[in-house]
Formats: structure tokens, sequence, C-alpha cells
């Protein structure tokens, strides 16, 4: 009789899983994820929400429960990526209509924090179970996505029930990259919740082909973003963390590019988030041996040294005990030519460091106790020191250069004071000898000259002065045509150039000019009747003192320039 029940019981389940599939094959399936979304009618939600509220009142999980179950039956789709690649990775959250977002994160957040985790849990076990069977699974995407959006640490809470969930599907390939996806959406927004996640659940899977190019990227994106954020993980998990990122050896080139990448940002977002630099320091030179790639190790003292001064003394106290590990660190400096290595090649503390560890190996080699990587110790010291002094006389050959740029430059600007100078001297003597009817004796400056008894010697210095200045005139007329013709060769093309140009800009100035002029001659009557009104004959006298002023400038000019004609003609080109 019980066997009876139990086939009764049996055939009415699978009437009933009949019965379902027979209502999703009716049910239409979109194209992709955005149309099926497009067709959600919200309204058509809020009934559904309203109606459970009614049954169970203030009841959130059941409120979770009917969006999921409302979203799983309307977003039916042909086949969409369990990664959801080449998409955003807020995706498809991201593309939900508002007013659904609005209504799912508004019931998240009305659930609270536990709710909300048991919850997820609960999505996480549905979304596989679903999947299996090929059921819809959508609405549970979206709301695992959602809810690790407002509470990241949701998805590394169960961490050890989690993995066993993976276990149970990681033969089928999908669901497992579901699975991973789902757990990894809390990393995307916190990264040491991501970085919990990639050890415990993605690593033990990163060798299957299937899962290793979804893990590899999803820790380089982890570590990329939120570079503001500390890392707060221990000195232990972090050695953890870089272990497995530097002995996956079965990685294409492009994964192990970014695998390479990925641990120079763990490196340096772990210093950079330490408490006590100097600690982090003597952490990892504790520990270069316990890594596969030791360069990761040298990358992030480098960085520590360049950080903190306190570790330049936390370097020397662990000397004598790790000379082997210091003569690789040197070396690895000596050979590096990265930007914080020559930082640190420069640095006074570093050669500083370098006479104290020769004066201790120089105390170590006197003991009678063999000491470890001494000889090598001492090899790479002298390099480095080398190197070192090398950097130094290269400064120093470059502020020199410096130096004497600078001198030039003084060089030159004291020469144009001179020519200026002795411009403007012979301008105001040029001045006095006009003034005194063209002779020099009858000038003030030849009166001042005679009253001292120097007149004689500089007419004497001013005749050889005006022999030799005829000498060189002679010369250029000689010479000067042959260098003339040679660099009118070189550089005609580019006077050419400059004249035309000097062309265009004078054209565009007398367009200008000629603007300017009708403007003036427009406004000039209305502005001296502007005045003529408030100060009566004004205009006139500012036109006449204008024109006097003008007029006696114009005949200065036409004398002077005469003047320095007869002078140049009679004294000078004799």
């Amino acid at each position: 009789q019980q066997q009876q029940q139990q086939q009764q019981q049996n055939k009415a389940r699978q009437r009933q899983e009949m019965e379902k599939k027979q209502q999703q094959a009716a049910k239409p399936k979109f194209k992709d994820l955005e149309a099926a979304l497009k067709a959600v009618v919200v309204s058509d939600l809020r009934v559904n929400l309203w109606a459970v509220n009614e049954n169970f009142k203030d009841n959130h999980l059941m409120m979770l429960k009917a969006i999921t179950a409302f979203l799983n039956e309307q977003l039916r789709v042909e086949s969409v990526d369990p990664i959801f690649a080449d998409k955003p990775q807020s995706y498809p959250y991201c593309v939900l209509p508002r007013d659904l977002q609005e209504l799912v994160d508004e019931t998240v957040v009305n659930a609270g924090e536990q709710n909300v985790q048991y919850f997820y849990d609960l999505t996480l076990s549905n979304l596989a179970s679903d999947m299996n069977r090929n059921l819809p699974h959508l609405g549970h995407k979206i709301m695992l996505q959602a809810m690790a959006q407002h509470i990241p640490q949701i998805c590394a809470n169960n961490l050890a029930r989690n993995a066993i969930l993976r276990n149970s599907f990681q033969n089928r390939s999908n669901v497992g990259l579901s699975l991973l996806w789902a757990l990894g959406q809390g990393g995307l927004g916190d990264p040491n919740v991501g970085l919990k996640v990639w050890q415990d659940i993605m690593v033990p899977v990163i060798d299957l082909k299937t899962y290793s190019k979804y893990v590899v990227e999803y820790i380089h994106a982890v570590l990329s973003q939120h570079k503001s954020t500390n890392l707060e993980i221990s000195s232990s998990e972090f050695l953890t963390i870089l272990s497995s990122l530097t002995t996956q050896v079965k990685a294409s080139r492009d994964l192990a590019k970014l695998l390479e990448e990925a641990s120079k940002l763990l490196v340096e977002r772990y210093v950079f988030s330490a408490p006590k630099t100097s600690s982090t320091f003597t952490t990892l030179f504790k520990n270069i041996q316990f890594i596969a790639k030791s360069e990761l190790i040298y990358f992030g003292l480098i960085l520590c040294l360049t950080e903190d001064p306190e570790c330049w003394a936390a370097w020397r106290g662990l000397y004598r005990k790790n000379v082997q590990q210091t003569a690789d660190l040197l070396a690895y400096i000596e050979s590096s030519s990265t930007e914080s290595t020559q930082k640190l090649v420069g640095d006074r503390l570093f050669h500083q460091f370098l006479d104290d560890i020769q004066e201790i190996n120089i105390e170590l080699g006197q003991s009678k106790k063999k000491v470890e990587g001494l000889k090598a110790s001492t090899t790479v010291l002298q390099q480095v020191q080398d190197k070192v002094a090398s950097k130094k006389n290269k400064s120093a050959k470059a502020a020199s250069k410096t130096a004497s740029r600078g001198a030039a430059s003084k060089c030159c600007s004291f020469l144009l004071a001179t020519f200026l100078l002795f411009g403007l001297t012979g301008g105001l003597i040029g001045f006095d000898t006009y003034r005194a009817g063209g002779t020099f004796e009858k000038s003030h400056t030849g009166q001042l000259l005679k009253q001292a008894g120097l007149l004689p010697a500089v007419e004497d210095a001013w005749t050889c002065t005006l022999k030799h200045s005829a000498r060189g005139y002679k010369w250029a007329e000689e010479h000067v045509p042959v260098y003339y013709n040679a660099t009118s060769k070189a550089v005609g093309p580019y006077v050419e150039f400059s004249i035309e140009f000097s062309k265009i800009l004078w054209n565009g100035t007398k367009k200008g000019f000629g603007t300017v002029k009708t403007l003036v001659e427009q406004k000039t009557p209305v502005v001296v009747d502007f005045v003529e009104q408030y100060a009566p004959g004004l205009p006139k006298k500012v036109g006449d003192f204008t024109s006097s002023s003008w007029t006696a400038v114009s005949a200065f000019t036409v004398k002077t320039y005469h003047q320095s004609c007869e002078f140049f003609k009679t004294k000078v080109f004799v």
C-alpha cells in the first residue's frame, strides 16, 4: 500500500513537471536580455508584491522571493553567456529599467543585512539547481548581483559552504562559471572581498581550461579598481595570494601577462596599505625564498625603501643574518633600470647604507666563522658603488653644463647691456654736438673735456677709430660679397618667406588702421560737439597744441636726420 502511494505521488510529480515544461514551451523566448527587460511590466510586479505583503505582512524574504520568481518568469532568453562576456561589469543590473531598478533596490535595503545574507545563499543554490534543470534563471542572477552591490561582504561570509556547491557543479562549466560570476560580484566593489573569493573559490579551478580565463581576468580587474581602498589582509594571506599568482605555469602568454600585472598590483597595494612600512619590509625580506618570482618581492622591498626611511634601519638590522639575501637584492638593484630603482640609487640614505655594510663586511671577514654569501655581497657591493659613483659623475657634469649655460647667458646679457650703454652714450654726445652747430669742441661734452685737459687725447682716439673703421670698411667691401652670396643661398628661402609674411602682416595692419581711421572720422565730430558743450574752446586748444607739437617733433627729426647724414659723410666715410 505504501509503495502504491509513493508511485501515485511520483506520477503526480511527473505530471506537474510535464505541465510546467509545457507552459514554459508555450511562452515565447526573447532574442536577448535587453529585449526581455523592455517587455517587463513593472506595475504587474508591484501588484504581486502588494498581494504578497497582504498575505505575509512585513515578510522581507517573501518579497525578495516574489521579485526573483517574477523576473525568472518574465526573462526568457534563447541563450545567455554565463559570465556575460564582453559586457560591462555591472551588467545586467545596469540595463534594468529605472523603475524596476529602484523597486529592487528598495526591497533589498528594507530587508536588512541578515535577511539578505540568508536569501543570497538560498538564491545561489537555486541558481545552480535551476540551471542544471534548464529552467529560467536570469532572475536569480539579477537579484544576486543587486544584493552583492549593496552588501559586498555577503559573497565571502560562507566560502566553505559555497566551495562545496562549486565542487558539485564543477563539471557543468556553464553552472560553475555562473557560480563564480555570482560570488565574484562583491569583489568588484570591495577588493578585500574579491581577494578572499578568488583565493578560496576560484584558485582551485584556475588550471581547468574552461575556468582559467575568467579567473585570471577577475583578479586583474579586482586589483585594478578602487585603488584608494586599502587592502585589509594579513601578511600570511598576502603571501598565499602572491604565491597563487606566481605559480601558474600552464597559463597562456596573454594570461601570464595579466597574472604578472596583477602580482605587481598586489605587491604595490599591499605596501601602500600597510600601517607601518618598515614592518612590511621585514616581512617581505624574510620571505624572499618562499615566492617563485623573487623579483616581485624585490619590487616590494624597493617600494618600502623609497616610501619610509625607517626601512633602512630595518635592513641594516637584518643584514648580518641575511647576507646572501642582501647580495641578491643588491644585484637586482644594480641590474634594474626601473624608475623606482633609479630613484633609490640616487638616494643619500642608500649611499650611507652601502658604506655601513662595507664596514660590516670587513668585520665579518675578520671573524673565524665563515659567513654564507659574504664574498658575493662584497663583489656586488663594489658594483653597486661603481654605479652610484657613475651616476654622481653624470649629475656633476650635467650641473656643470647648466652652470656654463648660465654663465654664457649672463655674458650675453652683459654684452647687450654694454652695447646699449655705448649706443645711448653715443646718441647723447651726437645730440650735444648737434646743438653746438655740429662742432664737438663747442659742445658741453667738448667743453668739459677741454677743461679737464682730455680733449686732445679724445680727438686722437677718435681719429684712430675712424682710420681703423675705414680699413674695416674697405675689407668688408672686398670680402663680404663672397660670404653674402654663400649665406643668401642658404637662407634665401627663409628670407623670401619672411618678406611674404611681412607683406601679409602689413596688409592686415593697413586694413586694421583703415578701419580705425574710419571709426575716428565718424566719431570725432560727435566727441568734439560733446566736449564743446561742457568746455567751450577746449577742442580748438587741444588741436592747436597737438599741431604745434607735431610740427616741432617733425622739424627736429628732419634736422637730426640731415645732420647725421652730413656727419657720417664728412667724418666717417672719408
